[in-house]
């Protein structure tokens, strides 16, 4: 299937890319007072405002590059009003890492600004009601209509005001 731009990975700046990725790597496991200019840097570059704490530990976790290309693609990400459940579905295929697009990263992050539930593209490794604490799900296996579905089934549920102090 054939998605449409607005449901496409966003194209990047590579050099821009590449500059940040340099700045995140003189962040990551720098003392504070030696990388002011570089975190304001990367904050003037990024359109961010992150803290010198969110670079730490970056390294062990993944690449420095793979890190900004999420930071540098969840600010141009947008949710697409009139998304159809057919789309989603085709989203998430490209997001199953087992087929292999090079860019399944960026369909995870597509389908959570387009779904209601949060970090919705956990549902393609894990179901809504895995439990850390019991035993890996080897049957899990779902499709991607049956992952939108878990997605798209989520209820906000909002909290009712808080009561003023002194009532009861």
């Amino acid at each position: 299937m054939e998605l449409r731009a607005e449901l496409l990975p966003p194209r990047l700046d590579e050099a821009l890319v590449h500059r940040l990725a340099h700045l995140a790597d003189a962040l990551d496991g720098a003392a504070p007072e030696q990388c002011e200019e570089d975190l304001a840097e990367f904050n003037r570059l990024a359109g961010t405002a992150l803290a010198f704490a969110d670079f730490q530990g970056i390294y062990g976790g993944e690449e420095h590059e793979t890190w900004v290309r999420r930071i540098v693609r969840s600010k141009m990400l947008r949710p697409v009003a009139d998304v159809t459940r057919e789309e989603l579905a085709e989203v998430v295929r490209r997001a199953m890492p087992q087929n292999e697009d090079p860019d399944y990263e960026a369909y995870m992050a597509i389908f959570d600004a387009n779904v209601p539930r949060p970090h919705a593209s956990n549902l393609i490794f894990y179901s809504a009601d895995y439990n850390h604490n019991r035993d890996w799900q080897s049957e899990y296996d779902p499709t991607p209509e049956e992952i939108v579905d878990q997605a798209l089934s989520y209820k906000v549920v909002a909290l009712p005001p808080p009561r003023p102090q002194g009532s009861a």
